[in-house]
């Protein structure tokens, strides 16, 4: 019965967003909640190819040093369902001289389905189910992420308790991240970021450079190329005080890059500003 290895997670393609997906210590401290809605078709023209829907929502309490976050991930491709859906935790340490490390972990529920009726066999076999066949299993990841003035550096890894060895076509294996950028102020409201990144998704090495010009708080431009794989064009825009809209395109490179019409993406960011909180003390007559 032939089955392809364990599904991997799809990498997004906008500035950031596989830190804020994949790694549960970066979370942004703005006194606010932040919120994404993503949705990424892959591979435009090729036969039931990947898709994704993504939700994210996370906020930073700066009294406490802590911030939360809620991941959910649907994600299918031809006869494969998978939905994901995890709570985040992180803790910040601030250090003299500037530096800020944070610890994450978050945990979860990991669903996978595979619909049998639409996959296609060479030969007849009577072990093949008629239908499909659905798992549900516990899920957790656990990161570490770096600041120091204008310098990230973030490393992060998924579904850790499945290794290689034991991965399933129900069960994904562990996919690790790492990630650095780096913040340049050019002048004229124009901050300039290089980045670089290696993502390990199941046996599948995937290396990444990227350039992003941003403009005051109000557009940014970039350009991503990952080996072999992806040339992604990619912009963003402030639509209002509260929202901003991002768009990519993976051109997509190699020999594949002839058989498809490209990848798309965008993302929706809402940025809602906590109301502070005023405590009510007692007064006292002298």
């Amino acid at each position: 019965m032939p089955f392809v290895n364990a599904q991997s997670d799809l990498l997004f393609n906008n500035s950031g967003i596989n830190a804020q997906a994949f790694n549960p210590a970066s979370n942004e401290n703005n006194n606010s909640l932040n919120a994404y809605f993503g949705v990424h078709q892959q591979w435009v023209g090729w036969e039931d190819a990947p898709n994704m829907q993504w939700l994210h929502a996370s906020t930073f309490f700066d009294r406490s040093n802590m911030g939360v976050s809620l991941n959910i991930n649907n994600q299918s491709v031809g006869a494969e369902l998978t939905q994901n859906i995890k709570v985040g935790y992180s803790y910040r340490i601030y250090v003299n001289g500037g530096h800020q490390l944070s610890f994450g972990l978050a945990g979860g529920l990991y669903f996978r389905k595979l619909d049998f009726t639409k996959l296609h066999f060479e030969e007849d076999e009577q072990s093949i189910p008629l239908s499909d066949e659905r798992r549900t299993y516990a899920d957790f990841d656990f990161g570490f992420e770096y600041v120091y003035n204008n310098l990230k550096i973030g490393i992060s890894s998924n579904h850790i308790t499945v290794n290689n060895k034991h991965a399933t076509v129900f069960k994904i294996p562990i996919q690790n991240h790492v990630y650095a950028r780096y913040n340049f102020d050019v002048g004229n409201d124009i901050i300039l970021t290089p980045g670089i990144a290696y993502h390990r998704n199941a046996s599948i090495d995937i290396y990444e450079i990227s350039v992003d010009m941003r403009y005051k708080e109000i557009f940014n431009a970039g350009i991503v190329y990952r080996h072999s794989t992806s040339l992604i064009f990619r912009a963003g825009i402030r639509i209002s005080d509260v929202f901003d809209i991002y768009y990519a395109y993976d051109l997509g490179a190699g020999e594949f890059r002839n058989y498809n019409s490209g990848s798309h993406e965008i993302i929706l960011r809402g940025k809602f500003l906590r109301k502070p909180r005023n405590l009510n003390s007692p007064r006292f007559m002298d």
